[in-house]
């Protein structure tokens, strides 16, 4: 789509008469540069707004979607984008789903394992496996934009496997941090080859496939806990984890052989040095430097509060419901509500976005998951009822957080650099997991209602403030114009 000239007409002439002539002259230019599929020009990429006509009289093309960024060509299906699709939905679910479980699996070991441990100590072992689950994405980022996906996928199986397996025998704390450490490198490396090639191959249905793609954490969120508590009850904490662990297997070897890049960052031919830590900080500043855009940044604010919002109600939703009074089995029963809900909530919206806009779709969600949070759980938490309204209302609404990031990075990001920002991003994410599950351990204490009560404000002030932070962006953007589509 370069090469098409964006063209503005004076009052001189009407509107309509305007538009007709923008038409003729894009339609030219594309029978004139219609030899490779990649400098055809699809007229649904190209929408001349009618209400783009101001006062001077000017009338403006505007692009779609902010999307095409590498003037790229996208197959936009076929058998071998669907595998790809296919596999990166079995990858996530053992990648993000595990993310999504690890409440379950905290609540358990809390309560048996390391019962005689206090919650602020054992809160340390999953916010670590967060934060690496992150921060590794700054260094695979780039290797991912370079080097494709497969090799990574590769390792990442290893790592999640070896990393179950250990945490299936251990019984120190020692032992269970150094195991979900091997995990949170697997599940890390894993996470952005998964999420990334759906750009590789979708440009005008980006927004849904990328929320096929990730709903593949919610059926994990939602098979895992499940898993664990009827594994639990026959066998023990042992073989639960080593379930999981070969049901992990599987999903990521089929990640293995379907998952494939297309599309990879040509690399810029340097002399080579001997290492110093001054040469890497000018590397590691240029890059932020390079990384700096308004938009960017605040996007990237946005989605460290979500996802810490996110993190911190997930893995305190069933030791919250405990505190209540229902058993643990309700809890994990709300959490697969939680999960089931949240499926829909990626794959609806997600096709909403790719018509009317990926900040439009998770501004509109994440305001409607803020208002759940308040008016439902907080001032009805104590009743069963609510909880389960919650965890389906709630559910559906949070699905775009870890959906829509994506797709909304993608519309402002090359695809040959979205390894490289994803990256960024998620290690700005990998802060918050760090510190914020102890601090919610901190807030909660001795584990009194009024102590959690404080946790969900905290939660919900987190997401309310990532939402003002995605409409920044959005306004950076387009400005105060509530019909532009982004």
């Amino acid at each position: 789509m370069k090469d098409i000239e964006l063209v503005s007409l004076s009052g001189r002439i009407s509107a309509n008469e305007s538009i007709s002539v923008i038409t003729e002259t894009i339609r030219a230019n594309s029978i004139s540069r219609s030899e490779t599929p990649d400098d055809s020009v699809d007229f649904s990429e190209v929408e001349i707004n009618n209400n783009a006509v101001d006062n001077s009289g000017e009338i403006s093309v505007l692009s779609n979607d902010f999307d095409d960024k590498d003037d790229q060509y996208y197959p936009e299906g076929g058998l071998e984008a669907y595998l790809v699709m296919f596999g990166s939905f079995c990858g996530a679910i053992t990648s993000l789903g595990m993310i999504n479980s690890i409440g379950a699996v905290q609540a358990y070991v809390s309560n048996h394992q390391l019962m005689n441990l206090k919650a602020t100590t054992v809160s340390w072992i999953f916010s670590i496996y967060l934060a690496i689950c992150y921060s590794v994405g700054i260094i695979i980022g780039p290797i991912f934009d370079y080097k494709g996906a497969r090799g990574l996928i590769i390792v990442a199986t290893a790592l999640t496997f070896i990393g179950l397996m250990a945490a299936a025998n251990s019984t120190e704390i020692y032992q269970f941090i150094l195991s979900f450490i091997c995990l949170g490198l697997g599940n890390g490396i894993a996470l952005t080859p998964l999420i990334g090639v759906t750009n590789h191959w979708f440009l005008r249905r980006r927004g849904f496939m990328t929320g096929i793609v990730t709903s593949g954490g919610s059926v994990g969120g939602l098979s895992m806990p499940l898993i664990l508590r009827h594994a639990f009850k026959v066998y023990d904490y042992v073989w639960a984890i080593r379930i999981i662990a070969f049901y992990c297997l599987a999903l990521m070897l089929i990640a293995c052989f379907l998952v494939k890049a297309r599309i990879f960052r040509t690399k810029v031919p340097q002399e080579k040095t001997k290492f110093s830590i001054a040469d890497t900080t000018k590397k590691v500043m240029a890059i932020l430097k390079k990384h700096s855009d308004i938009t960017f940044v605040f996007t990237g604010m946005g989605a460290f509060c979500l996802e810490l919002s996110l993190v911190l109600f997930l893995t305190y939703f069933v030791t919250y419901a405990m505190a209540q009074g229902f058993s643990e089995s309700t809890g994990y029963l709300l959490l697969t509500t939680w999960n089931t809900t949240s499926i829909v909530g990626r794959l609806i919206p997600s096709l909403g976005s790719d018509f009317i806009g990926k900040y439009n779709v998770n501004i509109l969600m994440t305001s409607a998951y803020n208002l759940c949070i308040f008016v439902i759980l907080l001032a009805f938490g104590y009743k069963l009822s609510a909880l389960y309204a919650f965890a389906g209302i709630g559910g559906f609404f949070s699905g775009s957080i870890l959906g829509s990031i994506p797709a909304c990075l993608a519309q402002i990001t090359k695809v040959s650099e979205f390894g490289e920002r994803y990256g960024i991003l998620n290690f700005i994410i990998s802060f918050g997991n760090l510190v914020g599950i102890p601090i919610g351990a901190a807030v909660i204490d001795d584990g009194s209602i009024k102590n959690y009560n404080y946790l969900i404000v905290l939660i919900g002030c987190l997401s309310t403030l990532g939402t003002l932070f995605f409409y920044i962006a959005r306004f950076t953007m387009v400005g105060f114009k509530l019909n532009a589509k982004v």
